[in-house]
């Protein structure tokens, strides 16, 4: 049984194929009429597409490689944040012991300390304020709504 199909190709339409465009791809292969010529356009964008497709798999391969082979890098830097903060809470500890001024710490070693803990405010802050913009936006509103 053969099923009869009507194509239309406009010249007006941008994107789409139009007469003149059909008629140098039929020169172009070797093509005599208008179905082998959309017949083999239409086996064209197949293997593309296909080739498309197996690009984006290999890709998503590539991406979960490289994913798999910096978790033990995020799992390292995780856990030095984590030891920075617990020498920092432990310091805390200490200043609020023996007082500011009264620490057994070295005047060379306080700076750095000293900028640990204004890097570290300056995290708390930084969330803090992204906290309340995300509470803003979920509210629907805004300050000055």
């Amino acid at each position: 049984m053969r099923i009869r199909k009507t194509v239309t190709l406009d010249s007006n339409l941008e994107g789409f194929a139009n007469p003149e465009d059909v008629q140098k791809y039929m020169d172009q292969n070797d093509l005599k009429t208008l179905s082998a010529a959309l017949k083999s356009l239409m086996d064209e964008h197949h293997q593309l597409s296909q080739q498309v497709t197996q690009k984006q798999q290999l890709v998503h391969e590539i991406v979960q490689e490289i994913m798999e082979q910096l978790k033990p890098t995020t799992k390292k830097v995780t856990m030095t944040d984590r030891n920075l903060l617990v020498l920092l809470k432990l310091f805390d500890g200490v200043v609020v012991q023996n007082g500011w001024d009264n620490l057994p710490i070295p005047d060379d070693t306080m700076k750095p300390t000293t900028v640990a803990r204004q890097i570290v405010s300056d995290q708390i802050k930084t969330e803090y304020i992204r906290h309340q913009t995300t509470q803003v936006h979920h509210r629907g509103g805004g300050a000055d709504a």
